[in-house]
């Protein structure tokens, strides 16, 4: 192997001899030539030298009374010979490894792994104001600066780190969990509720629960407790001193609550009509540069705005580069009125969202029942709910 990759280097020349192979051979022997590759071919001898031996080989064909013509020119330097011909195709390949080594110094991609209670979205922010992101120069790339940044930015996250595989960087994270310690003073609670209503679920993390489900209970009513005294076994023997526990009290209680709303909608509305006339401007994201593809002047009339990022994506990646569209729509305000029916669909869309405000998260309204009156161009709304929401609130035992 390694004698083919030498010839090949050197270049080497396949020629054929017709004649008197044999003392032809004999004759290039006793001069020192050294031949390889010996074969026959259409009656003639095959074989291959150098390529600077092939011209001193004419004495010995006088001599022999021989014919030897050239097959063909194999090796590196015949390959180079055909390269510098073809100028072109030389400066092609520069300009590509240029433009190779050019895009490799970019990030290219950013993922994020060890999510939980964060969106991988708000991960991806940190790290962009902390210097990670798609185009951002590897140069400039220090993992453990970027790493503190992250965390500094984002106070959930026990640990970051940050891995710079190629042209791609994963964003590994660690959330914090929430650790009690049951014997703390400082961390002494029970779970009350905050609202009045029926039980239909109760779980106990920490502490004991005083109610069950299909209990009713007041606001400030204790449903889970932190300190308690452990019950003896009615049938077994009585302890002299029975087990005080101290300690926090977590869990959940799911009760059915009774909730009133009112909410009034105007009949009267003012609104922002688009005019029909809009600016359009356009920037092209590059890696880290942004490339204005216009002149853009703030309108100083009443508009509105919206962007539209486009990004190119190649083998279902995303790549560093995207067009960025932003749109004014010039608009004018215009007041107009109701009627009966838009009315009462603008009264309940308030009453969702004062709902929403006030509802906790993951509860749901049950039933309702919903009373609409008109009065001086005015739709009053008035909503009875039946709410299953968390009632339990934690309320911290200070020790004096």
């Amino acid at each position: 192997m390694l004698e083919r990759v030498f010839h090949w280097l050197w270049g080497y020349a396949e020629f054929e001899v017709d004649g008197d192979a044999a003392r032809f051979l004999n004759v290039c022997a006793k001069q020192g030539f050294r031949f390889w590759g010996f074969g026959r071919r259409d009656g003639k001898a095959v074989l291959r030298c150098r390529v600077g031996e092939y011209k001193r080989l004419r004495p010995a064909v006088r001599r022999c009374r021989v014919r030897v013509r050239c097959v063909q020119k194999k090796g590196a330097p015949f390959q180079l010979l055909r390269v510098r011909r073809r100028k072109g195709l030389v400066l092609g390949a520069v300009c590509g490894l240029g433009l190779y080594f050019f895009l490799a110094g970019f990030i290219w991609g950013v993922s994020v792994t060890g999510t939980e209670t964060l969106t991988d979205r708000q991960v991806l922010d940190a790290a962009r104001a902390s210097g990670v992101y798609p185009g951002a120069p590897k140069r400039v790339l220090l993992p453990k600066l970027a790493e503190h940044g992250i965390t500094g930015r984002l106070p959930q996250l026990k640990w970051v780190s940050v891995n710079n595989d190629g042209c791609y960087v994963e964003v590994a994270v660690g959330e914090k969990a929430e650790r009690l310690e049951a014997g703390s003073t400082a961390q002494w609670s029970n779970i009350v509720a905050a609202r009045a209503g029926t039980v239909r679920a109760i779980a106990a993390e920490l502490g004991r629960p005083e109610v069950a489900a299909g209990d009713t209970v007041e606001a400030g009513d204790l449903l889970i407790s932190g300190l308690y005294q452990e019950i003896p076994d009615p049938y077994g023997v009585q302890p002299e001193h029975p087990l005080q526990v101290a300690g926090a009290a977590r869990g959940s209680v799911i009760a059915e609550t009774y909730r009133e709303f009112t909410v009034e909608a105007s009949a009267q509305r003012t609104e922002a009509v688009p005019t029909g006339e809009r600016r359009e401007f356009a920037v092209l994201h590059l890696f880290s540069l942004e490339i204005p593809l216009g002149l853009y002047v703030e309108p100083e009339a009443a508009h509105s705005e919206f962007t539209q990022i486009t990004t190119l994506h190649a083998l279902g990646r995303e790549l560093p580069v995207a067009l960025e569209k932003r749109v004014a729509v010039f608009t004018e305000e215009r007041t107009r009125t109701l009627d009966e029916a838009s009315l009462k669909e603008a009264a309940l869309l308030q009453l969702r969202e004062a709902q929403r405000a006030a509802v906790p998260a993951g509860g749901r309204i049950v039933s309702e029942e919903l009373d609409y009156r008109f009065a001086d161009g005015r739709c009053i709304l008035s909503a009875k709910c039946r709410v299953e929401e968390e009632i339990g609130v934690l309320q911290e035992i200070s020790v004096n």
